[in-house]
């Protein structure tokens, strides 16, 4: 990293770290007190994201939010370059959504109190029979108007490069008779890549919205091959080089995200 980028990204990452640990402080203390109705209508969850957004000087750019379905549940699937894609998603989408969180976020002292509130979900990876077990759980509360939220690379990227998509997202949908609403984020992996510990201010982020995908009764081999084909949708809105290909003509929307908690 160049010796002034370094000295401007230091304090901006010090500074983001500190809203970070009040961030989770307030949501602990608004998660205790407010009623669920009010904590699971998904406001609380966007404001929080929103702050450390802003504390970021995120610029967000939106296509196709006309595509987000708002009257069922959906499993929403993106890309992953960045621990901002979670917070950039939860900032944006104007419905009730929640997160898959690998078992071991779980065991985190007051951040496992605050996603349990907010109804995030556990999946062990490493245990096949209770990851089975944790499906269950996640195809029941998709009945309930709630919407999911995946990253079906598993794994944040290192690169920056899409890997493969695992077909969990495809068997839910598949299982629960509910639409894949596929998300291309793009450029989150300049605010901070998996590697670097900086963060970089005031980067501007597209988010590509598309249109829902239908699965429903797709059998095992068929799934995974509708997760190939999704994939396939995302990529062709990623950054080839320098330039981005497959936006339709539709014009990039600049969204002032806290006006939407």
């Amino acid at each position: 990293m160049k010796l002034i980028e370094k000295f401007i990204c230091v304090p901006v990452t010090i500074f983001w770290w500190l809203v970070l640990v009040l961030d989770i402080l307030c949501l602990a203390l608004l998660v205790t007190v407010l009623p669920d109705r009010l904590i699971r209508n998904g406001a609380v969850l966007r404001a929080a994201s929103s702050l450390l957004l802003k504390a970021a000087g995120v610029r967000l750019q939106v296509q196709g939010l006309q595509n987000v379905i708002r009257d069922k549940s959906q499993i929403l699937v993106a890309n992953h370059e960045s621990w901002f894609d979670s917070f950039i998603l939860a900032a944006i989408l104007p419905i009730r959504v929640t997160f898959v969180s690998k078992k071991e976020m779980f065991r985190v002292p007051v951040y496992s109190y605050i996603m349990r509130r907010l109804q995030f979900l556990s999946v062990d990876r490493v245990n096949p029979h209770n990851d089975l077990k944790g499906m269950d759980t996640i195809a029941a509360l998709l009945q309930s108007h709630l919407s999911l939220v995946v990253f079906p690379e598993g794994v944040m990227s290192n690169t920056g490069k899409l890997g493969s998509f695992k077909r969990g997202a495809v068997y839910l949908a598949a299982r629960t008779n509910i639409p894949i609403t596929p998300i291309a984020l793009i450029g989150t992996r300049k605010i901070k890549s998996r590697r670097s510990p900086w963060i970089h201010f005031g980067i501007q982020i597209n988010v590509v919205i598309l249109e829902p995908v239908e699965v429903g009764g797709l059998q095992r081999e068929e799934q995974q091959t509708a997760a190939g084909n999704i994939r396939a949708i995302i990529e062709r809105h990623l950054p080839d080089t320098e330039k981005s290909r497959g936006f339709s003509n539709e014009p990039l929307r600049e969204v002032e995200y806290d006006a939407m908690c």
